[in-house]
């Protein structure tokens, strides 16, 4: 079903987007910081956090949580991003500072979003990767059978007012994530019941525990998907990055 992109109406409202992206930056760098460097520990081992995977998609996440979600709309985060998703529930107010100094400690924000574990809403559970990129298409395949056969959702929480559209199911995933057989099957099963309203967001930051993603594994990923059926939109250089092209000497960075 279509529906009208809700988009920044000014110059104003774009750096309001671009100071809570700095904020949510900095949260996620610290809250994984304390937990490593300043929180006392028995046997004085660090636990990690994986700040670069946080730090590299702090944009998106600012972007759909203050800016492009609905009510409806529904987000598995990728699970190494965890603490800029915690840091984005904190300056929302639904999550508490107590449990971003523990992270990754009993009782704190989770390492990585859980439904039954965390204390802010998590729509899915991402802790084993490749997870988030096959639930949040078969919601929307599951939503999808049920407003077919007239079952819509029940009003939001404490008015009358029913959904008018379905939920954008929309998966943040790992470039690396795609190295799960699980996403291949999911895309095939999509292609299948030509599923809508799936969102796949693919952050390729070419960062892996085991690895680095081959360079152009995002040809593979981008024909990967065009062959089950999605319309893909490649976005490689950004604003700023575009701007140092233009600069002297911006060739040899393109190129580099």
């Amino acid at each position: 079903q279509a529906f009208e992109p809700r988009r920044v109406t000014s110059e104003r409202e774009l750096e309001i987007l671009r100071q809570v992206e700095a904020r949510v930056r900095w949260l996620s760098a610290l809250i994984v910081h304390n937990a490593n460097n300043v929180r006392p520990k028995r046997d004085g081992l660090k636990v990690g956090g994986h700040q670069a995977s946080s730090a590299s998609l702090t944009t998106i996440l600012t972007a759909l949580y203050m800016r492009v979600l609905e009510p409806q709309d529904r987000v598995a985060v990728k699970p190494h991003a965890s603490p800029a998703f915690h840091a984005i529930q904190y300056l929302m107010g639904r999550q508490t500072l107590e449990n971003l100094k523990n992270f990754r400690s009993l009782g704190g924000a989770q390492p990585y979003p859980s439904r039954t574990k965390d204390h802010c809403e998590v729509d899915f559970s991402t802790g084993s990767v490749g997870l988030g990129a096959a639930v949040t298409v078969f919601a929307a395949l599951t939503e999808s059978y049920l407003r077919a056969r007239g079952l819509a959702p029940k009003a939001w929480p404490g008015t009358s007012e029913v959904p008018s559209r379905p939920g954008r199911m929309v998966a943040l995933v790992g470039d690396a994530e795609l190295d799960e057989g699980n996403v291949f099957e999911t895309l095939l099963e999509s292609w299948k019941h030509d599923v809508p309203n799936s969102w796949c967001i693919i952050d390729y930051n070419r960062q892996s525990l085991d690895k680095n993603v081959e360079e152009s594994s995002f040809r593979v990923a981008e024909r990967m998907f065009r062959l089950a059926g999605w319309n893909v939109i490649t976005i490689k250089y950004g604003k700023r990055l575009r701007g140092a092209f233009d600069e002297p000497g911006g060739h040899v960075l393109k190129k580099w």
